[in-house]
Order: structure tokens, then C-alpha cells, then sequence
């Protein structure tokens, strides 16, 4: 039997929006905005976790000092957690509410992203959904981390839990080695290569009788 959801964040939950913005206002507050410092910062990002194994803030602002020249500070970290939650966010939430409202009557459903809890947290309250996860991972290890997998599944056996999200090498293939079910939201509809998986090109497309594929897969 399912019982726990672990949802990706980015490219699933919240599909569809730019950082632009966020970047923008908090780089122009410290007086560092051009656009060049705006593409630097953004070049910046995943190369983060390229040279890191977990999001520290000490690691985080000391990357981000290097790629601009200056010495950042923490609120300067604050002021970006809290443009993400005002402008990175999608326009359209409904659907997804009720959705993601739906599927916690029946399954645990908890987060495994990426990047600081405290503004992911933030930018899933800001379109009304973040009450709905009980638990956050990804923080301290990051995808594709076996540990990573292995510890959103929490008390679970690995087969009683869905890995869902839109990257199929951190989301989709580091679950699947760890025997964790797994839907793929293929949301511009690519061909599928060497894994199986369950696809759908919205997340809103999940629920229960979806869900309820991979028991039928169990019994057999």
C-alpha cells in the first residue's frame, strides 16, 4: 500500500515562474544590480550544488560573495528568501490546491528539494499549499544523494512511497535505484529513456487512482 508522497518542488509544485524578479530587487536594495551581476548570479545557482553536498548559509553567501566581487551578509540571504516568496511564485493556484488537498486525505505528503526549507516553506505558504507537507528533506543532503532518498522516505519501506517530480536524473533515476515508485511530470511531453516510470504532464493530474496503479503493480 502507498502511503507517502515526496514531492519535488521546483518544476513540479511551483512550474512556470522566473527568478528574474527576486533577483532583481534584492541585488538592487544592496546596490548591485546591473544585468550582468543579475546573469552571474543566476549562472550561479546550480553551480551551488556542483561544489556542495548540502545548502549551509555560511557556504551559500560566501559562493555568492565570490561571484560578485563583495562580502554578502546574512539579511542579505533574508532579503532573497523573501522576494522568492513574493514574486517566484505562479498566478493560477486553485487547481493545485484542491489537488494537493485531495491526495492528503489519503497519503503522508512531505518535500524533497533542493535548497533552504525556510524559503521553500515560504514560497509554498505564499500560494497556500505549504500546510499540507508534514516534513522537509533535501536541505542537509541533497538529490541525487542516495541519503537523500533514503531519508524522505522516513519509517516507509521504499515500495510504500512515490518520488514525484520533472527531473528525470534527480527526481525520477536517483529514486527508482533506491526502490522508490515514481511519476514524472513531463510537463513539455519529451520521449522517456531507460527508466520506467509513470508520466503526467501536470501535477494536477495525480491522484488517488493514479496512485493506486503502483498497489495494483504490487499485488500482481
Amino acid at each position: 500500500m502507498i502511503k507517502r508522497l515526496i514531492f519535488d518542488i521546483d518544476g513540479t509544485l511551483i512550474t512556470g515562474v522566473s527568478f528574474d524578479k527576486a533577483i532583481k530587487n534584492t541585488l538592487a536594495k544592496y546596490d548591485l544590480f546591473s544585468e550582468e551581476n543579475k546573469q552571474k548570479f543566476i549562472s550561479a545557482i546550480p553551480q551551488y550544488e556542483i561544489k556542495y553536498l548540502s545548502y549551509k548559509k555560511n557556504a551559500y553567501l560566501q559562493h555568492f560573495s565570490q561571484t560578485l566581487g563583495c562580502m554578502l551578509d546574512e539579511d542579505f540571504l533574508e532579503t532573497f528568501f523573501y522576494n522568492l516568496g513574493q514574486y517566484a511564485i505562479p498566478n493560477d493556484n486553485e487547481q493545485l490546491i484542491q489537488t494537493i488537498d485531495q491526495l492528503s486525505k489519503k497519503y503522508e505528503l512531505v518535500l524533497l528539494s533542493n535548497y533552504f526549507e525556510k524559503s521553500q516553506r515560504n514560497r509554498l505558504e505564499s500560494i497556500g499549499i505549504n500546510k499540507y507537507f508534514s516534513e522537509y528533506y533535501g536541505e542537509e543532503i541533497c538529490k541525487p544523494k542516495r541519503e537523500a532518498y533514503i531519508s524522505a522516505i522516513g519509517i516507509h519501506k521504499p515500495e510504500e512511497c512515490v518520488m514525484i517530480g520533472d527531473n528525470l536524473e534527480l527526481d525520477i533515476n536517483g529514486a527508482k535505484k533506491c526502490g522508490i515508485n515514481t511519476i514524472w511530470l513531463n510537463s513539455k511531453r519529451l520521449m522517456q529513456y531507460q527508466v520506467r516510470t509513470i508520466s503526467v504532464d501536470n501535477v494536477n493530474r495525480i491522484n488517488e487512482r493514479l496512485i493506486r496503479s503502483f498497489e495494483v503493480d504490487l499485488e500482481r
